[in-house]
């Protein structure tokens, strides 16, 4: 099976910012990537809520959550997922955002 790229893109992204071990975490790893992307990560085995989710959703296993400009855009894992296809918010304006900001720290 191929990981997906957006998830493998957000991986790495995390790997860039020395993130690991986060199922240590008390809950989700949370980022913003730039002005308008911010992604929540769910280490553990069960849901957790994220600090943005207004109690209306939570984070499934090992999945990112994702948003655009505030507003929910997706929950990505490695099977898969679903992903806002807007013109500007989408998979490959998504990949280009974590692609910048993982330079931006290397």
């Amino acid at each position: 099976m191929r990981v997906p790229a957006l998830f493998k893109e957000l991986c790495e992204y995390g790997l860039a910012l020395g993130m690991k071990n986060i199922s240590e975490l008390p809950g989700c790893w949370e980022q913003k990537i730039d002005e308008n992307w911010w992604i929540a990560c769910n280490g553990h085995e069960n849901p957790v809520q994220c600090s943005k989710s207004a109690g209306a959703a939570t984070v499934p296993p090992f999945s990112f959550y994702i948003e655009f400009n505030g507003w929910p855009a997706g929950i990505v894992d490695a099977g898969g997922g679903s992903l806002c296809a807007g013109a500007i918010a989408n998979e490959e304006t998504l990949i280009t955002a974590l692609q910048s900001a993982r330079k931006a720290v290397a």
